[in-house]
């Protein structure tokens, strides 16, 4: 996923404002390799957004499954449409936004069988 700046600090953008990102690969179904999307910051994700996460070296758009409690706060479960395992926690610090994209009722409910299945993992150790 490419931005037009390198941080969401230099973007100065605040609850309900946008940018757009262009798309790079097709591990998610509603969004296809280059096409451009508008991500939106918001107060509240809801399981089945698309949402875009800072990374390390990179931004993703992944489907988000939903919070979960940290030792070092609050963080974001996302994964990939394509993915067999959920990507690492993020804090939520590190969400841009949430990506206007159609999200269909099968995929909010297949991002809380995902949500699901993480907490359980988590609780019982074996989960990131």
């Amino acid at each position: 996923m490419r931005g037009g700046r390198s941080s969401l600090a230099s973007l100065g953008l605040g609850h309900g404002e946008s940018v757009e990102f262009w798309v790079r690969g097709s591990c998610m179904r509603t969004l296809g390799d280059g096409q451009s999307v508008q991500v939106r910051r918001q107060r509240l994700y809801l399981p089945g957004d698309v949402i875009v996460v800072r990374r390390r070296d990179h931004w993703n758009a992944h489907r988000f499954l939903g919070y979960a409690p940290s030792v070092h706060g609050l963080v974001a479960l996302t994964q990939s449409d394509d993915a067999a395992e959920r990507d690492p926690a993020a804090p939520t610090s590190a969400i841009v936004g949430r990506a206007t994209c159609e999200v269909r009722v099968s995929d909010r409910l297949a991002a809380l069988g995902r949500y699901g299945r993480a907490v359980i993992l988590r609780v019982t150790g074996v989960g990131r």
